[in-house]
């Protein structure tokens, strides 16, 4: 049994990249996994300061809010799955977010088995180019293996990926965790 972390920064409850998510939940828990999906529109998250006060007293924001639970969850996961969808060629400000605040904890971000799921209006090339701040903290951590990307193209409309086969492909892909 693994621990599997979801990062779901898709700010609409019936978005696509959400969707995605819940099926691969369904398929890791399937397998006897135990899997926490966090969907960071519902957390309170402020920005990072960037005081450097994590870096002098152990690792600590000064800022009081959900991510201190978000990062225990992070150091107790085998496995990641990020899931952000595109805007404007980039990742959620939600997705930026979360990776900035892991700031205190930089130096030991673990080793981790991780996933990706992504959606956006556009083409599979204009989602790979929109990735750079996902794939930069991934290259983080201190070890890692992409073990698979699901990448939902031309899917606009909240919940159009449901008319798809990527939920059955996210069923999938959670079951090989």
């Amino acid at each position: 049994m693994k621990k599997v972390l979801i990062i779901s920064s898709s700010p609409r409850k019936n978005g696509n990249s959400q969707l995605l998510c819940e099926k691969f939940k369904e398929g890791a828990e399937s397998q006897g996994n135990e899997v926490c999906l966090i969907r960071l529109a519902e957390k309170n998250i402020g920005f990072c300061h960037a005081c450097d006060a994590c870096m002098k007293n152990g690792g600590i924001c000064v800022l009081q809010d959900d991510m201190r639970e978000i990062l225990e969850k992070y150091k107790e996961a085998d496995v990641l799955v990020l899931s952000t969808p595109v805007y404007f060629y980039g990742i959620s400000a939600q997705m930026k977010t979360f990776i900035d605040r892991t700031y205190p904890i930089w130096q030991h971000l673990g080793k981790k088995e991780v996933y990706y799921i992504v959606s956006a209006g556009l083409q599979r090339e204009i989602i790979e180019r929109s990735l750079g701040d996902l794939d930069g903290f991934v290259e983080h951590l201190e070890e890692y293996e992409i073990k698979g990307k699901l990448y939902a193209e031309n899917v606009m409309e909240a919940g159009k990926v449901a008319k798809t086969a990527l939920p059955e492909k996210a069923y999938v892909m959670g079951q090989m965790v």
